[in-house]
Order: structure tokens, then sequence, then C-alpha cells
């Protein structure tokens, strides 16, 4: 697994990291088979687990923390304050009191006495109190490097202020709307994380094919989110085509050609899809190809 620096932070980080969330961390996936995942991904060479307090119904802290215990420490945990769990349903505060309250809560979930990274989950409104919150507690070494998770406005007035070791945005080949503010975030040092760069899969021909619980989970989701790019993954269909490669490397690959990204992080509950994403490392994809990509989603992307 290849690494690279995220930004100005120090932080080495793998170029693709383990999304600690989603079904992976739900109370209804086996708590077995869930560590056995987390194994594999140390195996392959993963060190970056991303998470969050909300992830998963709460759970997701809770399980990660556990099945890494004391090992935690020599990882690059990444989490958010911002975003709660609380009475059943997801909650924004970013006052200063729940920001420290939610960082304390998830070092004590993750067996950590210092986060690597933290990220706002969204960007504050008002940013002031919440911004000197996070560099208090960066001052007090419970924090290393500070980051926001975040859309494209948040994305370009986090990138204004300046003060951001790593902006983690969506980009894929579905929708590569923030590829400017990837560019001039690279251009300043700034690191970059990508969510989502398995475009949900929505270039897949399988993508109605339910075998699992977890797959009717992953559709759902994919349908509430981001039903409006169903039709721009079809364009993008011709991946599944390419010889000696699966579709989702093409599209993990296709994300990580992008100089200014860092690290991909990436979600699943399946053994063989962890195993697909690890070996994407070593894969770099064909000029015509890119070229391929970059002329399908044009038109895609303008829409977005």
């Amino acid at each position: 697994m290849k690494q690279r620096t995220l930004g100005k932070s120090g932080l080495s980080v793998s170029e693709i990291g383990f999304g600690a969330g989603g079904y992976w961390g739900m109370k209804a996936f086996d708590d077995r088979r869930a560590a056995r995942l987390v194994e594999q991904a140390l195996d392959g060479g993963i060190n970056l687990f991303d998470t969050g307090p909300n992830y998963s119904r709460g759970n997701a802290e809770v399980r990660l923390g556990r099945i890494l215990g004391g090992r935690a420490k020599h990882l690059v945990i990444s989490t958010k304050v911002g975003s709660l769990w609380s009475e059943g349903r997801n909650t924004k505060d970013f006052s200063p009191a729940s920001i420290e309250h939610s960082l304390r809560e998830s070092l004590r979930r993750l067996h950590l006495d210092h986060l690597p990274l933290l990220h706002f989950h969204g960007y504050p409104n008002p940013a002031g109190p919440a911004v000197e919150t996070l560099l208090r507690l960066k001052d007090k070494g419970m924090v290393g490097a500070l980051g926001v998770s975040t859309g494209p406005g948040g994305a370009k007035r986090a990138l204004k202020l300046g003060i951001f070791d790593c902006l983690m945005v969506e980009y894929n080949l579905v929708d590569r709307s923030l590829a400017p503010v990837i560019a001039a975030a690279g251009k300043a040092g700034t690191g970059i994380i990508i969510k989502s760069p398995l475009a949900q899969t929505l270039y897949s021909r399988d993508i109605f094919k339910i075998s699992a619980p977890s797959d009717v989970w992953y559709l759902l989701r994919a349908l509430k989110n981001h039903r409006h790019k169903f039709i721009q993954g079809r364009k993008f269909r011709f991946i599944n085509d390419v010889e000696g490669l699966k579709a989702s490397q093409v599209a993990l690959a296709y994300v990580l050609s992008n100089p200014h990204v860092t690290s991909a992080v990436a979600g699943t509950v399946r053994p063989e899809h962890l195993q697909t994403n690890l070996e994407t490392s070593a894969i770099r994809l064909p000029a015509d190809l890119l070229h391929r990509i970059e002329q399908a989603g044009t038109a895609t992307n303008t829409a977005v």
C-alpha cells in the first residue's frame, strides 16, 4: 500500500483509507465479521481509519475502538465534531462545549489520549467560536491535524481561512464538481481526503442486484442521497468492460490519479470488495482510459 503525505500536517497516510461507518458499524452487522475486515485492512497496509461519533447510529466509534484497542495509537484515526447521534437521530451542534465534549467522548471510545486528525462535520456557522475551540484543543495536545468534511461552500470557506491541514470532500468519476477546489487546496499545501470515491457504484450494471441485507441498506441510502446521479452513473458503464480490471478499481484508481488527492476513504462489509480496493493501490490507469472518463464526465459535471 502506497502512502502519501497529508498536506503540511506531517502525517503519512495510506492512499486508500478504511471507512469505519455505514453498515460496517451497525449493530446488525456481526462483530466478528467487522473485526476481520479491520484486520484485513491492516494486513493490506491501511493506516487511515475514518469514523464519526454519529456514524452507524453511534456505534461505529465504539466498534472501531474495541477492535483496535491499543493499536489505535499507532494509526491515523480520523473522526468528527459537530454531528452527534442523540435520541435516535442525527443532530448538529458546533457550540464550544459540545465540540470539547464530543472530542473527549470520541477519545474515550477510540482508546486514545490524542487524536491524529479531527474534522468539523460540516462548516460551522458562525465559525469563529468553533474554530477557536479546535485551536485550543490542539494547543492542549488533544488533537493533531485539523480538517473539515464538507461540501463546496464549506470547502471554499475553509480553504480561504487557511488554518486547516485537510479537506474531506466528495469527488469521483460521476461528480467532479469540486475538482477546482481540490486543485486550489493542493497548491496551497492542504491535504485532500476523498469521501464517496466509488460514486456509490452508480456505474455498475449490478447495482439493483440484492444478495445480502447490506445491499438493501446501501441501495436505499444511494436512492435517498444520490437519486439525481443514477442517470449520470449510466454514462460510465463502459468501465465495466475494461479488460483485467473491475469497475470499482477503475473508479477508485481514477480518483487516486488526481495529483492533489492524498487518500480515498471507502467502506465495505465484504472481504472480496476490500481486497479489490487494496489491490487498486498498485494500479495506474492508461492515458486513453483516463481521457475517455474525462470526456464522459464533461457534460455530467456541468450539470452536477
